[in-house]
């Protein structure tokens, strides 16, 4: 018998109910660096139809926008320093997302896609300079990996994001993005930083994409197909006995 998770926090609760270590394989979201390619953002923004001169930050669902308010306070934090700067949502947000955007005076810097064809999903997404990840200390998100850090990691864009989970550990495994506390005035400032320094930005959005190489949903199906084959051998090793 085995068990696969998606995150640490759910192999340390098979463990405390008595489940055998070595009979966990943790394996958290893959990505898709074929389909999601690293384009230039003048590119995308061209081919989308984006005016507009200035920075563009973004958020990506289909309609889970969770965890948007620290998302539009920061916006409006950065707006102070750069007047231009707009946030792209893709899916389709609720009221509540607007409501956000409204008390922080930020409505009319959203760029709202609603749902996009899949083939056009990564066209709008490589017009961002950065993107966000809010992830506030929760039980649901410790227990979570959330999937599309992958997608921004394969479109080779840096990411601000908070450290819960298995979030803050991979970040510091991988140079992707930084971290932020779970308040938008350290969000803020980190994604200023990245705003402000070009070179960082570049150098964070190429290790980024090296890194979704690495995580390619087929080299994830090696490591399942090895974990299978030795709890196969392991039950024919027993039988034997």
């Amino acid at each position: 018998v085995g068990l696969t998770v998606i995150a640490n926090a759910l192999s340390e609760r098979a463990q405390d109910l008595g489940f055998p270590r070595d009979r966990i394989c943790k394996i958290q979201g893959g990505t898709f660096p074929d389909y999601f390619v690293d384009r230039s953002i003048d590119e995308c923004r061209k081919r989308v139809g984006l005016s507009g001169d200035g920075p563009i930050l973004a958020f990506s669902s289909l309609d889970g926008h969770w965890d948007l308010d620290i998302v539009m306070k920061t916006l409006a934090i950065v707006a102070r320093k750069h007047p231009k700067v707009r946030l792209m949502l893709t899916g389709e947000p609720s009221e509540l997302v607007r409501e956000m955007a409204r008390e922080q005076g930020v409505e009319d810097r959203l760029i709202l896609t609603g749902y996009l064809p899949t083939e056009d999903l990564p066209w709008h997404m490589g017009c961002a300079d950065i993107f966000l990840l809010p992830f506030p200390d929760t039980l649901y998100n410790r227990g979570r990996w959330p999937n599309k850090l992958g997608v921004y990691m394969a479109l080779g864009r840096p990411t601000v994001a908070n450290g819960i989970g298995d979030v803050g550990p991979f970040f510091q495994r991988h140079d992707i993005g930084l971290l932020a506390e779970c308040d938008p005035t350290d969000f803020a400032d980190k994604v200023i930083r990245l705003l402000d320094d070009e070179a960082l930005r570049q150098e964070l959005g190429r290790s980024a994409r090296e890194t979704a190489v690495q995580y390619d949903y087929p080299k994830l199906v090696e490591k399942l197909d090895e974990f299978y084959s030795q709890l196969l051998a392991d039950a024919s090793q027993l039988q034997a006995v």
